[in-house]
């Protein structure tokens, strides 16, 4: 399904962006509802999807330990790193909810081997079940937990997928990324192919962006997007 996904996209992308739009007009609002209607376990809601308060602390989490350890930055406001968790938990329940408009779905077997793969749950290049609940409880997840995460992350990730190969250069900026590798270009040699690529690829992120900027603005707009400030 995915691979007809894809191939159909990149013929008619024009089909995408008609899925996008139709999201905005057809889309059932149900998480609109005040703060007393609400669960205070709740701290936002994405459509259909909630995050959660356990949700939005472990990515603050993740947040202050990046920030602590690979910044090496000790002194990040509190508010820096809320709004970090918030727009970073509400963007991936914005791409959940284009992956159920695109029908995708993550298989048992699909699961199963994204984590017996993954080498932080492997001991002596072998998946290791116990050493994986270890892992899990020592950073506060149960198991249950942890996979519906990761399903919901493949989730996205093939919903991004499919809105990198519909989104496409236009010729006016596929000039721009000619020109400006001219531009980079040393007078008397031949362009560097390798650097038109890498130029292309920042085009095609950038307007990848705009597009899921674009997205989560309309959702907004309509109330599709509902933020719980005072559980922040």
């Amino acid at each position: 399904m995915l691979r007809t996904m894809r191939e159909g996209s990149e013929k008619h992308p024009w089909i995408l962006w008609a899925i996008l739009i139709s999201i905005g007009i057809t889309f059932v609002i149900v998480g609109a509802w005040d703060f007393q209607g609400s669960t205070p376990n709740t701290v936002a809601e994405v459509g259909p999807y909630k995050v959660t308060l356990e949700e939005y602390r472990q990515a603050k989490r993740r947040y202050s330990k990046f920030y602590r350890d690979q910044l090496q930055q000790e002194d990040v406001k509190d508010e820096t790193i809320q709004q970090l968790a918030i727009d970073s938990l509400v963007t991936n329940k914005s791409w959940q909810i284009l992956a159920d408009e695109f029908g995708l779905a993550v298989s048992p077997q699909e699961l199963h081997d994204d984590i017996v793969n993954q080498k932080d749950f492997q001991k002596d290049g072998a998946f290791d079940p116990t050493f994986y609940q270890r892992l899990l409880a020592a950073n506060r997840m149960k198991p249950h937990d942890y996979e519906q995460r990761r399903r919901n992350e493949l989730l996205i990730e093939k919903a991004r997928l499919i809105a990198s190969d519909a989104t496409a250069l236009t010729p006016g900026e596929l000039q721009e990324v000619k020109d400006l590798n001219a531009r980079q270009t040393l007078e008397g040699t031949e362009p560097d192919m390798k650097m038109f690529e890498q130029i292309k690829m920042q085009f095609l992120l950038q307007k990848k962006q705009r597009a899921m900027q674009a997205f989560q603005a309309a959702l907004r707009a309509r109330g599709d997007v509902t933020i719980h400030q005072e559980l922040l």
